[in-house]
C-alpha cells in the first residue's frame, strides 16, 4: 500500500501503527517518521509507519477533498480521495493493538498536547503538559476515536504549531520512541518524561454556520473563556459561553461546515 512501511521483527509481540501526515501540511510527524525509519530497529512484533494523506503531503495541503481525520468510520462509503484512503488505512488499524497519530495545530498560539481517552498511562511518559479527552464524542471519525471504539489504544499528539514543524520534529520523534519503548518493541533509546500534566475534557463543538460566521477574536489554544463572553457571531445569532470554558482550535478562516472551535472544561 502506498505510503505504508511495515517493519516486521519476525518475533512475537504487539502490532503497532504510527501515523503521520493525516493533515498534509502538518510536517513534524512526517520529518520524525523519516528519521525514525533511519535510526530504529524493531526487536519484537510489527510496526506500521504510515504517511497517511499522501497527496496532501506532496501538495503541502491540509487535505485534498475533505478532512481525512473525520473519515475513519465503520460505515465508510464515500468516494472522495480521503474517504477512499481511510478505507485502505482502516485495514491496518483493525489489526493493530495501538495507534500513535502525529498532528500539529494551525494556531500559532498553541501548547503541545495529547488527545486520548484510553492511552493516558502511555502519554504520561511523554513531554505533554496537557491531555485532552472526549474528542470522539464531539469529532467522530478521527483515528484515535476509531481505535477507542474497537477497544484499542488510540493516541493523537498535537506537536505544536504547524508553521514550526522543523522546530517541533524532536518532540514528535521522541514521542514515537517513547510509544514504541512502552510496548517493548525497540531497545530503549530515550528516557521517559515525568512531568506534571493537566486534563481537559471537551464536550462541545461549534461549526462554521455560514460565510457570515466570524469569531470575535483569534483564540489561543486552552484560553479561558468567561461565562457570558461572545465567542462568535453570524447574521442570526451570537455564540455565547454559558459558563467558564476552555477553547481549542478557535482560529478564523475555516470553511462552512468546519469546526469553528471546541469547548471543554479542566477536570484535573
Amino acid at each position: 500500500m502506498e505510503g505504508v512501511i511495515k517493519k516486521d521483527s519476525r518475533r512475537s509481540g504487539k502490532i503497532l501503527t504510527v501515523f503521520c501526515g493525516v493533515h498534509g501540511n502538518e510536517k513534524a510527524g512526517v520529518y520524525a517518521v523519516k528519521k525514525i525509519l533511519k535510526n530504529v530497529t524493531i526487536k519484537k512484533g510489527v510496526v506500521y509507519f504510515v504517511f497517511a494523506n499522501i497527496k496532501a503531503i506532496k501538495e503541502n495541503k491540509r487535505f485534498i477533498d475533505k478532512n481525512l481525520n473525520r473519515c475513519f468510520l465503520d460505515k465508510q462509503n464515500g468516494n472522495s480521495y480521503e474517504e477512499k484512503r481511510a478505507k485502505e488505512l482502516i485495514k491496518i488499524l483493525e489489526k493493530s493493538d495501538a495507534l500513535l497519530d502525529i498532528h500539529a495545530s494551525n494556531s500559532s498560539e498553541t501548547t503541545p498536547f495529547a488527545i486520548t481517552d484510553n492511552g493516558i498511562k502511555i502519554v504520561k511518559n511523554m513531554n505533554f503538559k496537557i491531555i485532552a479527552t472526549g474528542f470522539d464524542d464531539v469529532e467522530p471519525g478521527a483515528t484515535d476515536g476509531f481505535m477507542k471504539n474497537k477497544n484499542k489504544i488510540g493516541i493523537c499528539l498535537e506537536c505544536g504549531y504547524s508553521g514550526k514543524s522543523k522546530e517541533n520534529t524532536d518532540l514528535a520523534y521522541n514521542s514515537i520512541l517513547q510509544f514504541l519503548q512502552y510496548f517493548d518493541v525497540i531497545e530503549n533509546k530515550i528516557s521517559n518524561n515525568n512531568i506534571s500534566q493537566k486534563i481537559v475534557h471537551v464536550d462541545e463543538v461549534q461549526k462554521v454556520t455560514s460565510k457570515k460566521f466570524k469569531l470575535t477574536k483569534t483564540f489561543a489554544d486552552f484560553e479561558t473563556i468567561k461565562k457570558g463572553f461572545v465567542i462568535a457571531k453570524d447574521e442570526a445569532e451570537q455564540y455565547i459561553a454559558n459558563k467558564e470554558r476552555v477553547i481549542l482550535f478557535g482560529t478564523p478562516g475555516k470553511p462552512v461546515g468546519a469546526e469553528a472551535y471546541i469547548l471543554g472544561t479542566w477536570i484535573k
